[in-house]
């Protein structure tokens, strides 16, 4: 399971030493385009992301409000980086506890 919530924690104590950082940016400025990697990849981690890379500029366009949007080359390389997180299994987390109607379901 994916717990996007650790994910922004990892990436807020990280980013400075990630290969996106730049230093005109605040950590905030790169939480939607983070999200955006994740879930790209969570939709396509069958794919290759080379393949798909020049479809997702569009998308990013499209999804990400212009106001939150960074440059694509900046974009391209957390996509990057969320995928190679989501690829290590550095990401993951065990599920350690089922919702009562998922424990129902499960026992009936």
């Amino acid at each position: 399971m994916l717990d996007i919530d650790a994910e922004l924690r990892h990436w807020r104590a990280s980013y400075r030493q990630s290969a996106f950082h730049r230093s005109t940016r605040e950590f905030d400025d790169y939480i939607p385009t983070l999200k955006f990697g994740y879930d790209v990849y969570l939709l396509n981690y069958r794919h290759d992301l080379d393949t798909l890379m020049s479809n997702l500029r569009q998308r990013y366009e499209r999804t990400v409000p212009e106001w939150q949007r960074l440059d694509w080359p900046l974009s391209e390389a957390i996509v990057r980086e969320t995928w190679k997180r989501m690829r290590s299994g550095d990401c993951w987390q065990p599920v350690t506890h089922l919702p009562a109607t998922t424990r129902a379901l499960a026992s009936a």
